[in-house]
Protein backbone atom coordinates (compact mmCIF):
# COMPACT_ATOMS: atom_id res chain seq x y z
CA UNK A 1 0.00 0.00 0.00
CA UNK A 2 1.25 3.85 -0.92
CA UNK A 3 3.02 6.02 1.94
CA UNK A 4 0.38 8.54 0.78
CA UNK A 5 -2.24 10.23 2.31
CA UNK A 6 -4.71 12.61 0.49
CA UNK A 7 -7.42 14.77 1.95
CA UNK A 8 -9.47 17.08 -0.03
CA UNK A 9 -10.03 19.91 2.49
CA UNK A 10 -6.33 19.76 3.78
CA UNK A 11 -5.32 20.45 7.59
CA UNK A 12 -3.01 23.18 9.25
CA UNK A 13 -0.03 21.77 10.07
CA UNK A 14 0.00 23.84 13.44
CA UNK A 15 -3.05 22.31 14.25
CA UNK A 16 -2.08 19.06 13.76
CA UNK A 17 1.30 19.57 15.72
CA UNK A 18 1.11 22.56 18.12
CA UNK A 19 4.27 22.23 19.79
CA UNK A 20 6.66 21.61 16.64
CA UNK A 21 8.86 24.10 15.22
CA UNK A 22 8.30 25.76 11.83
CA UNK A 23 11.02 27.13 9.94
CA UNK A 24 10.89 28.91 6.39
CA UNK A 25 7.14 29.57 6.96
CA UNK A 26 4.53 30.84 9.45
CA UNK A 27 2.17 27.88 8.75
CA UNK A 28 2.15 25.05 6.34
CA UNK A 29 -1.31 23.96 4.32
CA UNK A 30 -1.26 20.22 4.02
CA UNK A 31 -3.52 17.84 1.55
CA UNK A 32 -1.28 15.16 1.31
CA UNK A 33 1.14 13.89 2.74
CA UNK A 34 3.96 10.94 2.41
CA UNK A 35 6.16 8.56 4.33
CA UNK A 36 8.30 7.31 1.25
CA UNK A 37 10.51 9.97 -0.74
CA UNK A 38 10.08 7.81 -3.64
CA UNK A 39 6.64 7.91 -2.98
CA UNK A 40 6.37 11.93 -3.00
CA UNK A 41 4.43 13.77 -5.73
CA UNK A 42 3.88 17.37 -6.14
CA UNK A 43 2.61 19.33 -2.99
CA UNK A 44 3.16 16.58 -0.82
CA UNK A 45 4.48 17.11 2.87
CA UNK A 46 7.15 14.85 3.42
CA UNK A 47 7.78 13.13 6.53
CA UNK A 48 11.71 12.03 6.83
CA UNK A 49 11.30 8.93 9.07
CA UNK A 50 14.69 6.98 10.72
CA UNK A 51 14.25 3.46 9.80
CA UNK A 52 16.24 0.29 10.78
CA UNK A 53 18.23 0.21 8.00
CA UNK A 54 17.39 4.15 5.99
CA UNK A 55 17.35 7.74 7.42
CA UNK A 56 14.43 9.63 5.47
CA UNK A 57 16.54 12.92 6.43
CA UNK A 58 19.31 11.68 3.98
CA UNK A 59 16.35 11.83 1.31
CA UNK A 60 14.97 14.93 1.61
CA UNK A 61 16.93 16.78 -1.39
CA UNK A 62 15.56 13.92 -3.31
CA UNK A 63 11.74 14.34 -2.19
CA UNK A 64 12.07 18.26 -2.83
CA UNK A 65 12.60 17.53 -6.70
CA UNK A 66 9.57 15.25 -7.00
CA UNK A 67 7.59 18.00 -5.53
CA UNK A 68 7.17 18.01 -1.72
CA UNK A 69 6.47 21.40 -0.91
CA UNK A 70 7.67 21.07 2.95
CA UNK A 71 9.56 18.47 5.25
CA UNK A 72 8.50 16.82 8.81
CA UNK A 73 12.19 16.81 10.19
CA UNK A 74 13.81 15.75 13.69
CA UNK A 75 16.63 17.85 13.03
CA UNK A 76 17.23 21.43 10.92
CA UNK A 77 18.39 20.51 7.12
CA UNK A 78 19.90 22.30 4.68
CA UNK A 79 17.02 22.80 2.41
CA UNK A 80 15.43 25.84 0.76
CA UNK A 81 11.58 24.13 1.89
CA UNK A 82 9.55 24.71 5.01
CA UNK A 83 10.85 22.36 7.70
CA UNK A 84 8.74 21.06 10.99
CA UNK A 85 10.79 19.98 13.24
CA UNK A 86 9.18 17.61 15.79
CA UNK A 87 11.05 14.87 18.41
CA UNK A 88 9.48 12.38 17.45
CA UNK A 89 8.57 12.05 13.21
CA UNK A 90 7.13 8.86 13.16
CA UNK A 91 4.92 9.81 15.73
CA UNK A 92 4.15 12.86 13.98
CA UNK A 93 3.16 10.94 10.69
CA UNK A 94 0.62 9.10 12.45
CA UNK A 95 -0.89 12.18 13.79
CA UNK A 96 -0.95 13.57 10.07
CA UNK A 97 -2.37 10.75 8.48
CA UNK A 98 -5.24 10.35 10.73
CA UNK A 99 -6.07 14.23 10.54
CA UNK A 100 -5.84 14.11 6.82
CA UNK A 101 -8.03 10.76 7.13
CA UNK A 102 -10.75 13.19 8.99
CA UNK A 103 -10.07 11.89 12.28
CA UNK A 104 -12.00 8.60 11.51
CA UNK A 105 -11.03 7.37 15.43
CA UNK A 106 -13.36 10.43 16.64
CA UNK A 107 -16.44 9.17 15.09
CA UNK A 108 -15.69 5.61 16.37
CA UNK A 109 -15.72 3.52 19.63
CA UNK A 110 -12.21 2.04 19.15
CA UNK A 111 -10.76 -1.18 21.33
CA UNK A 112 -7.21 -1.48 21.41
CA UNK A 113 -6.11 -4.78 22.28
CA UNK A 114 -2.31 -6.04 22.43
CA UNK A 115 -0.55 -8.23 24.24
CA UNK A 116 2.29 -11.13 23.93
CA UNK A 117 -0.23 -14.25 23.62
CA UNK A 118 -3.99 -14.23 22.30
CA UNK A 119 -4.23 -10.45 21.08
CA UNK A 120 -5.73 -11.95 17.69
CA UNK A 121 -8.20 -14.27 19.34
CA UNK A 122 -9.33 -11.51 21.89
CA UNK A 123 -9.72 -9.26 19.24
CA UNK A 124 -11.92 -11.80 17.47
CA UNK A 125 -13.85 -12.52 20.46
CA UNK A 126 -15.01 -8.75 21.24
CA UNK A 127 -15.72 -8.40 18.03
CA UNK A 128 -18.55 -11.26 18.85
CA UNK A 129 -19.89 -9.92 21.22
CA UNK A 130 -20.45 -6.69 20.04
CA UNK A 131 -22.29 -8.26 16.93
CA UNK A 132 -24.28 -10.49 19.63
CA UNK A 133 -25.13 -6.88 20.97
CA UNK A 134 -26.71 -6.32 17.17
CA UNK A 135 -24.06 -3.50 16.72
CA UNK A 136 -22.00 -2.99 13.92
CA UNK A 137 -18.26 -3.75 14.46
CA UNK A 138 -15.02 -3.52 12.00
CA UNK A 139 -12.35 -5.07 12.63
CA UNK A 140 -8.22 -5.07 11.89
CA UNK A 141 -6.32 -8.13 13.21
CA UNK A 142 -3.30 -10.05 11.70
CA UNK A 143 -6.06 -12.26 10.13
CA UNK A 144 -8.77 -10.60 8.86
CA UNK A 145 -9.80 -7.03 7.85
CA UNK A 146 -13.55 -6.26 8.43
CA UNK A 147 -15.23 -2.76 7.24
CA UNK A 148 -18.41 -2.91 7.58
CA UNK A 149 -21.31 -3.42 5.23
CA UNK A 150 -19.84 -7.25 5.10
CA UNK A 151 -16.95 -5.56 3.38
CA UNK A 152 -13.80 -7.61 4.09
CA UNK A 153 -10.08 -7.22 3.18
CA UNK A 154 -7.17 -9.21 3.02
CA UNK A 155 -4.75 -7.97 5.85
CA UNK A 156 -1.22 -6.90 4.18
CA UNK A 157 1.94 -7.96 5.61
CA UNK A 158 3.44 -4.29 6.61
CA UNK A 159 1.16 -2.30 9.22
CA UNK A 160 1.16 0.82 8.71
CA UNK A 161 -0.24 4.48 9.77
CA UNK A 162 -1.81 5.11 6.18
CA UNK A 163 -3.26 2.27 6.34
CA UNK A 164 -4.60 2.28 9.62
CA UNK A 165 -5.76 5.48 8.81
CA UNK A 166 -7.39 4.34 5.62
CA UNK A 167 -9.41 1.16 7.29
CA UNK A 168 -11.03 3.47 10.37
CA UNK A 169 -11.81 5.74 7.71
CA UNK A 170 -13.78 3.16 5.42
CA UNK A 171 -15.33 1.18 8.82
CA UNK A 172 -16.85 4.94 9.79
CA UNK A 173 -18.02 4.91 5.44
CA UNK A 174 -19.27 1.17 6.09
CA UNK A 175 -21.19 3.08 9.60
CA UNK A 176 -19.83 0.91 11.72
CA UNK A 177 -20.27 1.84 15.41
CA UNK A 178 -17.47 0.62 16.84
CA UNK A 179 -13.42 -0.36 15.33
CA UNK A 180 -11.53 -3.42 17.11
CA UNK A 181 -7.48 -2.75 16.46
CA UNK A 182 -4.91 -5.83 17.11
CA UNK A 183 -1.38 -4.12 17.74
CA UNK A 184 1.82 -6.22 18.08
CA UNK A 185 4.24 -4.44 20.25
CA UNK A 186 6.42 -3.41 16.82
CA UNK A 187 3.37 -1.52 15.59
CA UNK A 188 3.02 -0.05 19.15
CA UNK A 189 7.14 0.89 19.02
CA UNK A 190 6.66 2.44 15.36
CA UNK A 191 3.90 4.90 16.70
CA UNK A 192 1.56 3.40 13.83
CA UNK A 193 -1.12 4.38 16.26
CA UNK A 194 -0.11 7.77 17.36
CA UNK A 195 -3.63 9.77 16.05
CA UNK A 196 -5.83 7.08 17.87
CA UNK A 197 -7.21 7.60 21.40
CA UNK A 198 -8.66 4.57 22.43
CA UNK A 199 -11.75 4.34 24.10
CA UNK A 200 -10.77 0.81 26.10
CA UNK A 201 -7.03 -0.94 26.05
CA UNK A 202 -6.81 -4.24 26.03
CA UNK A 203 -3.76 -5.73 27.02
CA UNK A 204 -3.75 -9.45 27.49
CA UNK A 205 -0.14 -10.25 28.64
CA UNK A 206 3.25 -9.58 28.10
CA UNK A 207 6.40 -12.00 28.34
CA UNK A 208 9.41 -12.15 26.18
CA UNK A 209 8.60 -11.73 22.46
CA UNK A 210 10.42 -10.08 19.16
CA UNK A 211 13.73 -9.55 20.91
CA UNK A 212 15.22 -9.56 17.69
CA UNK A 213 13.38 -6.06 16.86
CA UNK A 214 13.58 -4.37 20.65
CA UNK A 215 16.86 -5.44 21.52
CA UNK A 216 16.11 -6.41 25.06
CA UNK A 217 12.87 -7.38 27.12
CA UNK A 218 12.84 -4.01 28.89
CA UNK A 219 12.38 -2.20 25.36
CA UNK A 220 9.80 -4.79 24.65
CA UNK A 221 7.99 -3.69 27.98
CA UNK A 222 7.88 -0.17 27.33
CA UNK A 223 6.51 -1.14 24.03
CA UNK A 224 3.45 -2.42 25.00
CA UNK A 225 2.56 -0.70 27.95
CA UNK A 226 2.85 2.27 25.40
CA UNK A 227 -0.80 0.89 24.27
CA UNK A 228 -2.18 2.27 27.59
CA UNK A 229 -0.68 5.72 26.43
CA UNK A 230 -3.33 6.22 23.84
CA UNK A 231 -6.23 5.79 26.49
CA UNK A 232 -8.89 8.79 26.20
CA UNK A 233 -8.62 10.33 29.41
CA UNK A 234 -12.54 9.07 30.17
CA UNK A 235 -10.81 5.67 28.68
CA UNK A 236 -10.68 2.46 30.60
CA UNK A 237 -7.84 -0.10 30.66
CA UNK A 238 -8.56 -4.18 30.46
CA UNK A 239 -5.25 -5.90 32.25
CA UNK A 240 -4.69 -9.33 33.08
CA UNK A 241 -4.47 -9.70 37.43
CA UNK A 242 -2.56 -12.75 36.88
CA UNK A 243 0.20 -11.63 34.41
CA UNK A 244 3.40 -10.45 36.45
CA UNK A 245 3.91 -7.30 34.46
CA UNK A 246 0.41 -5.72 34.17
CA UNK A 247 -0.53 -6.83 37.88
CA UNK A 248 2.49 -4.72 38.79
CA UNK A 249 0.54 -1.56 36.48
CA UNK A 250 -2.65 -1.75 38.92
CA UNK A 251 -0.97 0.15 41.68
CA UNK A 252 0.51 3.07 38.96
CA UNK A 253 -2.38 3.56 36.25
CA UNK A 254 -4.89 6.56 36.64
CA UNK A 255 -7.42 5.78 34.15
CA UNK A 256 -10.44 3.12 35.39
CA UNK A 257 -9.50 -0.53 35.14
CA UNK A 258 -11.24 -3.77 34.73
CA UNK A 259 -9.16 -6.90 36.17
CA UNK A 260 -9.70 -10.55 34.44
CA UNK A 261 -8.06 -13.48 35.75
CA UNK A 262 -8.16 -17.43 37.09
CA UNK A 263 -5.52 -17.08 39.96
CA UNK A 264 -5.92 -13.84 41.48
CA UNK A 265 -8.45 -11.99 43.05
CA UNK A 266 -10.15 -10.04 39.70
CA UNK A 267 -13.38 -8.22 38.48
CA UNK A 268 -14.00 -11.29 35.63
CA UNK A 269 -13.35 -14.80 36.69
CA UNK A 270 -14.04 -18.09 35.35
CA UNK A 271 -13.76 -21.82 36.41
CA UNK A 272 -13.68 -24.72 34.03
CA UNK A 273 -16.69 -27.05 34.33
CA UNK A 274 -16.16 -29.57 31.54
CA UNK A 275 -13.38 -30.17 28.91
CA UNK A 276 -13.37 -32.59 25.94
CA UNK A 277 -11.34 -32.11 22.58
CA UNK A 278 -14.43 -30.75 21.14
CA UNK A 279 -15.55 -28.19 23.36
CA UNK A 280 -15.19 -26.69 26.60
CA UNK A 281 -17.28 -25.33 29.19
CA UNK A 282 -16.93 -22.88 31.98
CA UNK A 283 -18.45 -20.78 34.68
CA UNK A 284 -17.73 -16.68 34.05
CA UNK A 285 -18.24 -14.70 37.21
CA UNK A 286 -18.70 -10.94 37.42
CA UNK A 287 -19.38 -9.46 40.29
CA UNK A 288 -22.81 -11.40 41.83
CA UNK A 289 -23.17 -12.53 38.74
CA UNK A 290 -22.53 -15.58 36.31
CA UNK A 291 -23.42 -17.49 33.68
CA UNK A 292 -22.13 -20.52 31.46
CA UNK A 293 -20.13 -20.25 28.58
CA UNK A 294 -19.55 -23.04 26.34
CA UNK A 295 -16.59 -22.78 23.42
CA UNK A 296 -15.70 -25.13 21.36
CA UNK A 297 -12.10 -23.78 21.36
CA UNK A 298 -10.24 -25.51 24.06
CA UNK A 299 -7.66 -24.78 26.07
CA UNK A 300 -6.61 -22.30 29.67
CA UNK A 301 -5.39 -19.69 27.39
CA UNK A 302 -8.52 -19.42 25.46
CA UNK A 303 -10.24 -18.74 28.70
CA UNK A 304 -7.88 -16.15 29.77
CA UNK A 305 -9.42 -14.71 25.80
CA UNK A 306 -12.80 -15.23 26.75
CA UNK A 307 -12.55 -13.44 29.96
CA UNK A 308 -10.32 -10.55 28.28
CA UNK A 309 -12.96 -10.14 25.92
CA UNK A 310 -15.50 -10.62 28.58
CA UNK A 311 -14.32 -7.80 30.23
CA UNK A 312 -14.16 -5.54 27.55
CA UNK A 313 -17.64 -6.35 26.93
CA UNK A 314 -18.70 -5.19 30.32
CA UNK A 315 -16.75 -1.86 30.05
CA UNK A 316 -19.30 -1.31 26.46
CA UNK A 317 -22.25 -1.87 29.16
CA UNK A 318 -23.52 -5.35 27.96
CA UNK A 319 -24.74 -8.08 30.18
CA UNK A 320 -23.57 -10.93 30.73
CA UNK A 321 -26.14 -12.47 29.01
CA UNK A 322 -24.83 -11.06 25.52
CA UNK A 323 -21.36 -11.89 26.31
CA UNK A 324 -21.77 -15.50 26.60
CA UNK A 325 -23.70 -15.75 23.22
CA UNK A 326 -21.13 -13.95 21.42
CA UNK A 327 -18.06 -15.73 22.94
CA UNK A 328 -20.28 -19.32 22.63
CA UNK A 329 -20.85 -17.83 18.47
CA UNK A 330 -16.88 -18.34 17.77
CA UNK A 331 -16.50 -21.72 16.49
CA UNK A 332 -13.16 -21.96 15.20
CA UNK A 333 -10.63 -18.57 14.95
CA UNK A 334 -8.43 -19.87 11.65
CA UNK A 335 -4.59 -21.15 12.97
CA UNK A 336 -5.25 -20.45 16.42
CA UNK A 337 -5.84 -23.59 18.03
CA UNK A 338 -8.17 -24.68 15.28
CA UNK A 339 -9.73 -28.26 15.20
CA UNK A 340 -9.59 -30.08 12.18
CA UNK A 341 -12.78 -32.91 12.49
CA UNK A 342 -13.41 -35.15 9.07
CA UNK A 343 -14.64 -38.04 11.04
CA UNK A 344 -11.18 -39.02 11.95
CA UNK A 345 -10.99 -41.06 15.55
CA UNK A 346 -8.38 -39.05 16.94
CA UNK A 347 -7.95 -35.18 17.91
CA UNK A 348 -6.07 -33.29 15.20
CA UNK A 349 -5.48 -29.36 15.77
CA UNK A 350 -3.79 -26.66 14.10
CA UNK A 351 -1.55 -23.57 15.42
CA UNK A 352 0.18 -20.96 14.96
CA UNK A 353 2.94 -21.14 17.79
CA UNK A 354 6.09 -20.73 16.68
CA UNK A 355 7.60 -19.09 20.57
CA UNK A 356 8.40 -21.56 23.12
CA UNK A 357 6.11 -20.08 25.22
CA UNK A 358 3.28 -20.38 22.34
CA UNK A 359 4.09 -24.14 21.87
CA UNK A 360 4.00 -24.86 25.34
CA UNK A 361 0.71 -23.38 25.94
CA UNK A 362 -0.32 -25.40 23.07
CA UNK A 363 0.94 -28.86 23.78
CA UNK A 364 -0.79 -28.50 27.27
CA UNK A 365 -4.14 -27.26 26.03
CA UNK A 366 -4.16 -30.50 23.65
CA UNK A 367 -2.66 -32.51 26.90
CA UNK A 368 -5.58 -31.50 28.74
CA UNK A 369 -8.21 -33.71 26.28
CA UNK A 370 -5.45 -36.41 25.20
CA UNK A 371 -6.39 -40.10 26.18
CA UNK A 372 -3.83 -41.26 24.03
CA UNK A 373 -0.98 -39.74 22.81
CA UNK A 374 0.59 -36.78 22.00
CA UNK A 375 2.38 -35.63 18.66
CA UNK A 376 3.31 -32.64 18.01
CA UNK A 377 4.74 -31.66 14.76
CA UNK A 378 6.82 -28.03 14.90
CA UNK A 379 8.51 -25.70 12.50
CA UNK A 380 11.88 -23.98 12.24
CA UNK A 381 12.36 -20.81 10.61
CA UNK A 382 14.64 -18.00 10.21
CA UNK A 383 13.45 -15.74 12.38
CA UNK A 384 14.01 -17.81 15.51
CA UNK A 385 17.02 -17.19 17.77
CA UNK A 386 19.24 -20.32 18.44
CA UNK A 387 18.24 -19.96 22.18
CA UNK A 388 14.34 -20.36 20.89
CA UNK A 389 14.84 -23.20 18.87
CA UNK A 390 16.70 -25.21 21.57
CA UNK A 391 13.70 -24.30 24.09
CA UNK A 392 11.55 -25.81 21.68
CA UNK A 393 13.60 -28.76 21.66
CA UNK A 394 12.99 -28.35 25.11
CA UNK A 395 9.54 -27.98 25.73
CA UNK A 396 8.18 -30.67 22.69
CA UNK A 397 10.31 -33.54 24.24
CA UNK A 398 8.66 -32.38 27.62
CA UNK A 399 5.35 -32.22 26.63
CA UNK A 400 4.72 -34.77 23.72
CA UNK A 401 5.03 -38.52 23.21
CA UNK A 402 6.45 -38.00 19.44
CA UNK A 403 7.67 -34.99 18.39
CA UNK A 404 8.53 -34.29 14.56
CA UNK A 405 10.86 -31.35 13.06
CA UNK A 406 9.91 -30.04 10.12
CA UNK A 407 10.23 -26.51 8.05
CA UNK A 408 7.40 -24.24 8.06
CA UNK A 409 8.57 -23.61 3.87
CA UNK A 410 8.46 -26.00 1.25
CA UNK A 411 12.74 -25.36 0.47
CA UNK A 412 14.39 -27.68 -1.93
CA UNK A 413 17.86 -27.20 -0.35
CA UNK A 414 17.45 -29.92 2.79
CA UNK A 415 19.86 -27.52 5.14
CA UNK A 416 19.32 -29.43 8.19
CA UNK A 417 21.26 -26.88 11.06
CA UNK A 418 18.35 -25.38 11.95
CA UNK A 419 16.97 -28.88 13.17
CA UNK A 420 19.97 -29.54 14.82
CA UNK A 421 19.69 -26.31 17.13
CA UNK A 422 16.50 -28.20 18.33
CA UNK A 423 17.73 -31.47 18.51
CA UNK A 424 20.10 -29.72 20.67
CA UNK A 425 17.50 -29.10 23.25
CA UNK A 426 16.73 -32.80 23.52
CA UNK A 427 18.22 -34.97 26.24
CA UNK A 428 17.59 -38.02 23.98
CA UNK A 429 17.91 -36.81 20.75
CA UNK A 430 17.33 -39.94 18.81
CA UNK A 431 13.84 -40.17 19.93
CA UNK A 432 12.92 -37.30 17.58
CA UNK A 433 12.11 -37.61 13.66
CA UNK A 434 13.11 -35.02 11.66
CA UNK A 435 11.24 -34.95 8.42
CA UNK A 436 12.23 -31.55 6.42
CA UNK A 437 9.14 -32.16 3.57
CA UNK A 438 6.33 -30.63 6.03
CA UNK A 439 3.54 -32.14 3.48
CA UNK A 440 5.61 -35.46 4.23
CA UNK A 441 5.50 -34.93 8.25
CA UNK A 442 2.06 -34.13 8.14
CA UNK A 443 1.27 -37.31 6.31
CA UNK A 444 3.50 -39.83 8.44
CA UNK A 445 2.01 -38.47 11.86
CA UNK A 446 -1.77 -38.49 10.85
CA UNK A 447 -0.86 -42.23 9.45
CA UNK A 448 0.60 -43.15 12.41
CA UNK A 449 -1.79 -41.86 15.16
CA UNK A 450 -3.82 -44.12 17.12
CA UNK A 451 -7.58 -44.04 18.17
CA UNK A 452 -7.23 -41.32 20.98
CA UNK A 453 -3.95 -40.06 20.37
CA UNK A 454 -3.98 -36.41 19.61
CA UNK A 455 -1.52 -34.42 16.68
CA UNK A 456 -0.84 -30.68 16.84
CA UNK A 457 0.74 -29.34 13.84
CA UNK A 458 2.48 -26.37 15.02
CA UNK A 459 4.58 -23.25 13.40
CA UNK A 460 2.39 -21.78 10.65
CA UNK A 461 -1.40 -22.08 11.31
CA UNK A 462 -3.66 -20.29 8.87
CA UNK A 463 -0.53 -19.42 6.80
CA UNK A 464 0.17 -20.89 3.43
CA UNK A 465 3.51 -22.39 3.46
CA UNK A 466 3.50 -23.56 -0.32
CA UNK A 467 2.78 -23.13 -3.64
CA UNK A 468 1.40 -26.03 -5.58
CA UNK A 469 0.14 -26.97 -8.95
CA UNK A 470 0.21 -25.35 -12.47
CA UNK A 471 -2.35 -23.26 -11.07
CA UNK A 472 -0.22 -21.99 -8.27
CA UNK A 473 -2.65 -23.14 -4.83
CA UNK A 474 -1.89 -21.75 -1.74
CA UNK A 475 -1.36 -24.92 0.59
CA UNK A 476 -2.04 -24.59 4.10
CA UNK A 477 -1.64 -27.41 7.06
CA UNK A 478 -5.45 -27.41 6.98
CA UNK A 479 -5.30 -28.68 3.19
CA UNK A 480 -2.98 -31.18 3.40
CA UNK A 481 -4.97 -32.25 7.06
CA UNK A 482 -8.19 -32.22 4.96
CA UNK A 483 -6.87 -34.00 1.71
CA UNK A 484 -5.06 -36.67 3.71
CA UNK A 485 -8.32 -37.26 5.87
CA UNK A 486 -10.68 -37.42 2.53
CA UNK A 487 -8.49 -39.10 0.53
CA UNK A 488 -8.42 -42.10 3.43
CA UNK A 489 -11.48 -41.94 4.53
CA UNK A 490 -12.35 -45.59 4.59
CA UNK A 491 -9.38 -45.96 7.17
CA UNK A 492 -11.08 -43.77 9.49
CA UNK A 493 -15.26 -44.22 9.08
CA UNK A 494 -15.61 -47.84 7.67
CA UNK A 495 -16.10 -48.89 3.64
CA UNK A 496 -17.27 -45.75 1.83
CA UNK A 497 -18.92 -45.75 -1.77
CA UNK A 498 -17.16 -42.47 -2.59
CA UNK A 499 -15.62 -39.97 -0.53
CA UNK A 500 -18.66 -37.74 -0.33
CA UNK A 501 -20.24 -40.38 1.27
CA UNK A 502 -18.97 -39.16 4.91
CA UNK A 503 -22.37 -37.13 5.53
CA UNK A 504 -23.12 -33.38 5.44
CA UNK A 505 -21.39 -32.87 8.80
CA UNK A 506 -18.07 -33.50 7.02
CA UNK A 507 -18.46 -31.78 3.39
CA UNK A 508 -15.70 -32.47 0.73
CA UNK A 509 -12.97 -30.34 0.24
CA UNK A 510 -11.81 -28.60 -3.08
CA UNK A 511 -8.69 -30.30 -3.24
CA UNK A 512 -8.92 -33.76 -0.89
CA UNK A 513 -6.33 -35.77 -3.27
CA UNK A 514 -3.02 -35.93 -1.14
CA UNK A 515 -0.76 -36.98 -4.43
CA UNK A 516 -1.42 -33.39 -5.30
CA UNK A 517 0.90 -32.24 -2.75
CA UNK A 518 3.39 -34.74 -3.03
Amino acid sequence: MSSIVTSRHGIRLTDILPKAKLFGADEVFVQSCCGEWSDCESNDLFVAIVGPETDGHEFAHEAIKRGASAIVTERLLTIDRPQCIVPDSRAAYGRICHALAGSPSKRLSTIGVSGSDGKTVTSHLIRAIIRAAESTVGLSSSIEVSLGRNRNSVPAKEFTSPMLADRLSQMVMGECEHAVIEMSSVSLAQRIVDGIEFDIAVLTNVRKDHLDFHGNSENYRRSQLRLLKYLKSNGMAVLNADDPTTHFLLDHIETPVLTFGVKQDAHVTAKVVERSRSEQTFMLNAGCESTLVRTRIIGDQHVYNCLAAAATGLALGYDLATISTGLASVDRIPGRLERVECGQDFGLWIDAARSPYQLATAIRSVKQVCQGKVWCIFSTCEQQSELERRRLGEIVERGSDISIITKSTVDPQNDLELAHQCLDGFEKPGRAHVIPNRFRAIEFALSQAKPGDSVLIAGCGERPFALVGEHCWTISDRDVCQAWLYDNASMIGGPQESRGALGPEFPEPDIFNIDDFR
